[in-house]
């Protein structure tokens, strides 16, 4: 491992966790690797909210790791407490598998497709903004993947579901049965 260290920033509120707790956290991971630098950010205190706002911060917990470089390389809505999967991202940080160009590309590419979509209704907004949001948590082209065909299979279900639900309530129309989409 190199002596560059991997900042990881944790958003979070004190609606949810104290900063005592978070403190104890981050200094049994600090023991446990030198290479990681933890900076707690409380996203109720004044001073932290062009930080916040720098960094996309729209939920907590987040936790956002940047490379030696001050890139990002992953977000995760997760608590901090959830060290194995900071030792894990902080691991393919230091050795170099993250952020990975092509993935970035390809989620760039998923949102700039989401903006030619026609938001006819509330559902297809939270479609679309739940995807968005899951996508900022993906970081390794297996993620994207895996992503890609769960909602995939998710949209199937739903598109089957409602046109059982249009038969039904085409069935108990008093109007004539042609819709207009």
């Amino acid at each position: 491992m190199n002596n560059r260290k991997v900042e990881i920033m944790y958003f979070y509120s004190d609606m949810y966790e104290n900063e005592k707790n978070l403190s104890e956290i981050t200094r049994k991971i600090n023991q446990q690797r030198k290479d990681i630098q933890i900076r707690l950010v409380n996203i109720d205190d004044p001073r932290n909210e062009e930080l916040a706002e720098l960094y996309g911060v729209n939920m907590v917990p987040l936790l956002i790791f940047l490379t030696p470089e001050g890139e990002i390389a992953a977000k995760r809505f997760l608590p901090l407490s959830a060290e194995d999967i900071v030792h894990e991202i902080a691991e393919k940080i230091s050795k170099g598998q993250l952020p990975s160009p092509h993935v970035e590309e390809t989620k760039t590419k998923i949102q700039e497709a989401f903006k030619s979509v026609t938001r006819r209704n509330e559902l297809t907004d939270l479609v679309v903004e739940q995807i968005e949001n899951d996508l900022v948590e993906t970081s390794m082209e297996q993620e994207v993947e895996e992503l890609i065909s769960s909602h995939i299979s998710a949209i199937n279900h739903t598109v089957s579901d409602l046109l059982e639900i249009k038969k039904i309530l085409q069935k108990f129309s008093k109007k004539s049965a042609n819709f207009v989409v």
